[in-house]
């Protein structure tokens, strides 16, 4: 490896040339080598804008031509897999946006591949580089609140627009600094794997299962589409390995300037955990009177976009010595809503496929 870890970025849409390029790109510890995307036009703007030296339209071209490091994957969900495996086959360390992938076999084939070949994997679930993730993880992990029972979450958001294949009605809010998502990158079932579930609750479940670090066992599931072809509204109740149960809200039609709503409750049998992910809000209460929270200064950042592609850089170099979204816990979200998918259309309870 060279000084530097040399980077690729893989897709260049909307969320690549808004967060990954422009943190790459600033970011002094890396050097932003490449770019890959098949649609020449739109990598052509991104090159010209963030003066990117090289372009590819396939990974294969990018390998056969240069010395790739770290890559991040950022192409329609239903490509992750096989874009990431190339890459890991290759000896490339990767960064995959979430969702890790749609099936949840291919996630865990890219899990097992990763360790084969000692590489790098991990997955780009931004709110578990905040400060109250990363704190939640340490309570659960030392035991603060013991036996987990119940999990209680909540996710609303707005997304609903994006499921309709027009996602100019965000242009105003987001201001795109290149391009916005692809009128098919979240409509299309095909690509995208689904709706509210795959583009939202993924971001509730991985966060949930990885800091629990336990797997799903049970799902029962309801989805409405509404007029959509993916779903807008879901709501699920799980069982987990230690007999923790949960339940999940969650829906993609809040309107225009509304405040996303992000709320995780965690009940145990000596005491509990609330946290708040939209406002980067911790609170640890417990039977020792032992109470601790993450409020005003400490809440730092409260989406750290710019945080997973240079995590990657991170590993490869060895200034980071924790995976902060391992591809485990994520394969695990990725079949907990996949058994989701299949209880909604079944109506029954589905056992989670552990790999």
């Amino acid at each position: 490896m060279s000084a530097k870890p040399k980077i690729a970025v893989v897709g260049t849409g909307w969320w690549s040339t808004e967060f990954h390029i422009p943190s790459l790109k600033k970011y002094a510890d890396c050097e932003l080598a490449a770019l890959v995307d098949p649609n020449v036009e739109k990598r052509r703007k991104a090159e010209e804008m963030f003066e990117i030296p090289a372009g590819f339209a396939t990974v294969s071209e990018a390998l056969a031509e240069m010395q790739i490091d770290g890559a991040i994957v950022a192409t329609p969900s239903a490509l992750h897999h096989p874009v990431a495996k190339e890459l890991i086959e290759n000896g490339v360390h990767v960064m995959v946006e979430k969702p890790f992938t749609t099936i949840a076999a291919d996630a865990h084939e890219l899990v097992k591949l990763a360790q084969e070949k000692s590489i790098h994997l991990t997955v780009g679930y931004t709110f578990q580089h905040t400060n109250a993730a990363k704190a939640l993880k340490r309570a659960l992990d030392n035991d603060e609140i013991g036996e987990i029972l119940l999990i209680n979450g909540l996710f609303a958001s707005m997304a609903e627009a994006y499921y309709r294949g027009v996602p100019e009605l965000y242009k105003g809010i987001f201001k795109w600094a290149i391009t916005g998502p692809d009128p098919l990158t979240f409509s299309d079932p095909k690509l995208s794997g689904g709706g509210q579930g795959q583009t939202q609750v993924s971001h509730a479940i991985g966060m949930i299962l990885h800091a629990i670090n336990q797997r799903a066992t049970q799902v029962a599931a309801f989805m409405e589409n509404r007029d959509l072809k993916v779903d807008l509204i879901d709501a699920m109740a799980f069982t987990c390995e230690a007999n923790t149960i949960g339940n999940m809200g969650s829906t993609g039609n809040l309107r225009d300037g509304d405040k996303h709503q992000q709320e995780f409750r965690y009940y145990g049998t000596k005491g509990y955990i609330l946290h708040d992910m939209r406002d980067g809000q911790l609170l640890v209460r417990n039977d020792n009177g032992h109470q601790y929270e993450i409020t005003g200064s400490d809440i730092g950042d409260t989406y750290p976009a710019l945080e997973p592609s240079r995590h990657l850089v991170d590993l490869i170099s060895g200034k980071a010595h924790i995976n902060l979204a391992p591809g485990l816990q994520a394969a695990w979200a990725v079949e907990f809503i996949e058994a989701a998918y299949e209880s909604a259309a079944t109506n029954s309870i589905v056992k989670v496929n552990n790999q």
